[in-house]
């Protein structure tokens, strides 16, 4: 390797090394770009800023290249703050060698720096014309530093609010937004219209349009609180829970199970259990921190409690069948993202190269999740987990160890290191307070409950049913073969004796749970169970048989006839291998009914669990919802933020670091953040802050001038409209015709009737390879990451809203509804815009309705359905203004 490569490679390694000599860490070289923001030139951004070549051949460390003029300066800096016992971090360094010239040019250090020169060469010296601005310079930096910064990595404050700038001002939202207005020469949009601004909420917060009996009640509602009114009711609404569901579902990642055929190999059967657990949350304004406890903990937070228990299917989600690494990786990377903001799997192969976590730390915060598993329990009324079962997560192997996997491979554990006890990043501050729990006997034996019990004597006695009605018509049908009455009286036979079998094992269980076994009432179940299996063994033996003789009896038979049946002698020697079988089974059993009485009945199987859970899981939740953790709050009022505005104020909704885009409102963001956790971490009062400020309420038609200033409105001087999501493009065609089913809750409907079920297309299959084609056309969630969709606009849309047979349907049913309530032509023609567009008609539209109609080549009834397809195809039907 040569010298020049070899240097090349140490610089590499330096920029992840950036600081002094001592002590140099990655998160120094990222302080002081955080620290000077903007004002940093791209070229010193570098490790030269600080540092000169290395005279050593083959350099290992940062350590091997010397420091220049103001790398020494930095580094004596800090040795002084120490002695001096101050605070010593790279800003406070910066603070003190600020107006020393380190590299004896004439120049200072910051205004070296603030020019884009390198303080700690003396050759690299700013011209006059440079200089000249140097008092500018300083003085923007000056007021950049007293600004409020993005440290999305420091615990969030309250700020202050900034004065109310306005009378139009109706909440401390509108005065932080009005503050950035003002800072860059921006002029706030007036209030949408009633019709427009009542359609928004309505979507925004239950996903439906409203009616025109609703429009017409606000329209005509004058009191000064009318539209805070709506806003109330829906909040209370019980389709909110619905509507934000689905918004959580993606950036939670909820999906279906998905696997080859019948095999499950990603997410789990009857997952719809958490999905319907997060609306109920969000209708009952559950706190955000406490639905973070029960979706990462609730088996040890709550475990008795079965409807909390659900929540844990945001663990679930994330089971692989093929891979418990990839199953690891993936939950260490989406619990992260999600709650945190925090790419943590990117320091899974090494130390992060934009955000202070270590390779390490990726390894400890996998150590919480290394013990976790998936089962299913029982529920009532079901005795088949296969039929329908609660899905949770538990701690199933309380010994597993993580190692650190080097370069993340985990075939490569570094066992010098020994086993990683659990953690979280130190950046963040705080620690893991982990206790072991101790569950109850239920939880560790979910299938002794007796609920479970009654459910699989319920199933049994259906059995028996079952047999008795197969047994009835031919008991007394002399025209039926002997073998057929014999064949199904041996069933019946059998079905009982199994039932009384299961009844008294469970009887010989339920005093053994007592704690009973070995007293005098226990060995008399214990006994009876024995003797009824194998009562049961003799009748089913007895019954094989009588099967396969009858088996035997018909391949002879087809044997006689002329010719014989070309398969008649390998079916009778079949026959005749399980008669042998039968009789040695029958004998085997009749031997054992007569054999002395015991105590060793067969116990039926069950699943059983440990009876400890390690608490790893519950205080990392606890350290998540902790009022201090500078990232739990931030990033939940971001993502309701994103879902009202279109973007988030953290636009890269998960990912906080270096890598993602900084805050446009910081400020704004940390008050939001404080009020929701001040709130308990109530959502419903943040929604009803964020729509009723004036920020909310304003109009979405661009001025020219505010938008040459601003034309992605960064800064909120309008309201940005946006595309529906596909579930409300489908919802609101169903509601506009009147079919939509408002049914809540239940199993997830096959992604195969997305056309014909009448269901909220929450409830439709989501899952890789179950997908509804018609959400998929309208960007519809992926279920493998979703934290932000992000909308396009295909062809197929348009074909989709004019083709689709469900659009057609609905618009023939509406436009017999709307007919039949109509005196005339431009009545339907109003009453089509308000239940398609929730807004009226204006002139021109009337009459543009009316030449469609008069040149409709097709009967009236036709007419009207095809003008109502075509308002399905209007942008104001796809838009939220």
């Amino acid at each position: 390797m040569s010298h020049s490569i070899r240097f090349a490679a140490a610089l590499t390694l330096a920029a992840g090394l950036w600081g002094v000599s001592a002590g140099a860490t990655p998160a120094n070289k990222a302080a002081m770009e955080r620290y000077f923001g903007g004002y940093l030139s791209r070229e010193l951004r570098a490790c030269t800023t600080c540092h000169l070549p290395s005279n050593v051949k083959d350099p290992e460390s940062l350590d091997d290249f010397p420091h220049n003029a103001f790398g020494a300066a930095l580094a004596e800096a800090k040795v002084q703050l120490r002695r001096e016992g101050k605070k010593h971090d790279l800003v406070a360094r910066l603070a003190l060698i600020a107006s020393q010239d380190s590299d004896g040019d004439g120049v200072d250090n910051l205004t070296e720096l603030l020019l884009g020169h390198n303080p700690g060469d003396p050759k690299d010296v700013p011209t006059a014309a440079e200089l000249a601005q140097a008092p500018a310079k300083r003085a923007e930096f000056a007021a950049f530093l007293k600004s409020y910064r993005w440290q999305p990595f420091e615990p969030a404050t309250r700020p202050a609010i900034p004065p109310m700038p306005s009378p139009g001002s109706r909440n401390p939202i509108d005065a932080f937004i009005a503050d950035q207005l003002h800072a860059h020469g921006l002029t706030a949009a007036g209030q949408a219209p009633k019709t427009i601004l009542l359609r928004r909420v309505y979507l925004d917060l239950i996903g439906l349009n409203p009616t025109p009996g609703e429009m017409a009640a606000f329209e005509t509602d004058r009191s000064p609180d009318a539209y805070e009114k709506v806003v109330d009711e829906l909040l209370a609404d019980p389709r909110y829970g619905q509507r934000w569901a689905r918004h959580w579902m993606d950036v939670w990642r909820y999906s279906d199970w998905a696997g080859y055929a019948e095999q499950v190999r990603d997410s789990q059967p009857f997952i719809w259990r958490w999905r319907d657990w997060i609306v109920e949350s969000l209708n009952a304004d559950k706190g955000y921190d406490r639905m973070v406890l029960e979706m990462l903990a609730a088996d040890e937070l709550c475990p008795n409690d079965d409807g909390a228990l659900r929540a844990t299917g945001f663990l679930v989600r994330n089971f692989k069948l093929l891979s418990r690494e990839q199953w690891l990786e993936d939950t260490l990377n989406h619990t992260s993202r999600a709650f945190m903001g925090l790419t943590m799997h990117c320091a899974k192969c090494h130390d992060h190269k934009f955000d202070p976590i270590t390779q390490e730390e990726y390894y400890r915060l996998r150590a919480v999740f290394e013990a976790h598993d998936v089962r299913t329990d029982p529920v009532p009324g079901v005795g088949d987990k296969k039929k329908d079962g609660l899905v949770r997560a538990f701690d199933k192997d309380l010994a597993a160890t993580t190692f650190f996997f080097t370069r993340g491979d985990e075939r490569m554990p570094d066992r010098t290191r020994g086993a990683l006890a659990p953690g979280v990043p130190a950046a963040l501050g705080g620690a893991l307070q982990i206790k072991a729990i101790e569950l109850p006997k239920r939880t560790a034996h979910p299938d002794r409950q007796p609920f479970f019990r009654e459910a699989l004597l319920a199933d049994s006695r259906k059995t028996v049913e079952e047999a008795r009605a197969k047994f009835g018509p031919v008991k007394d049908n002399p025209k039926l073969p002997a073998s057929q009455r014999s064949e199904a009286e041996a069933s019946l036979t059998l079905a009982k004796a199994k039932h009384e079998a299961l009844a008294a094992v469970l009887r010989a269980e339920i005093l053994e749970d007592a704690g009973r076994k070995g007293t005098i009432e226990w060995n008399t179940a214990a006994t009876g169970a024995l003797t009824a299996q194998r009562q049961a063994a003799v009748i089913e033996a007895t019954a094989n048989l009588i099967a396969a003789q009858n088996a035997a009896d018909s391949a002879r038979k087809k044997l006689d006839v002329k010719p014989p049946a070309a398969t008649a002698a390998t079916e009778l020697a079949a026959a005749q291998v399980k008669i042998e079988a039968s009789q040695k089974s029958l004998a085997a059993a009749a031997t054992d009914l007569a054999s002395a009485p015991a105590l060793t009945y067969k116990p039926r199987t069950t699943d059983d669990y440990p009876e400890r859970s390690t608490g790893r899981r519950l205080a990392f939740a606890q350290w998540l919802i902790d009022g201090r953790n500078p990232l739990t709050a931030r990033v939940a009022v971001n993502h309701l933020w994103a879902r009202h505005f279109g973007q988030g104020i953290v636009p890269s909704v998960d990912d906080f670091g270096r890598n993602g885009r900084p805050a446009s409102h910081p400020a704004l963001l940390d008050w939001l953040a404080s009020e929701l956790v001040a709130n308990g971490w109530h959502m419903k009062p943040i929604h009803r802050l964020i729509v009723t400020s004036a920020t909310y309420r304003q109009s979405s038609i661009a001025e020219a001038r505010d938008l040459a200033l601003d034309p992605d409105n960064t800064w909120l001087w309008r309201f940005s409209s946006r595309r529906m999501e596909a579930e409300l493009v489908r919802d609101n065609v169903l509601y506009a015709g009147g079919q939509l089913d408002a049914a809540m809750g239940g199993v997830e409907i096959d992604h195969t009737q997305g056309l014909a079920s009448k269901r909220r297309s929450l409830y439709l299959q989501v899952a890789p390879e179950k997908e509804v084609d018609f959400l998929k056309i309208f960007d519809g969630p992926n279920p493998n990451e979703c934290y932000f969709r992000r909308p396009s606009v295909m062809p197929q849309q348009a074909l989709a809203l004019a083709n689709s047979q469900l659009v057609v349907d609905e618009a023939k049913l509406l436009a017999t509804a709307i007919a039949k309530q109509c005196l005339d032509q431009d009545d339907f023609i109003r009453g089509a815009f308000l239940h398609v567009l929730a807004r009226p008609a204006t002139n021109e539209e009337l009459a543009a309705c009316r030449m469609f109609l008069k040149n409709s080549k097709s009967s009236p009834d036709r007419g009207r359905e095809n003008l109502m397809v075509v308002l399905f195809n209007h942008n104001d039907f796809v838009m939220i203004r």
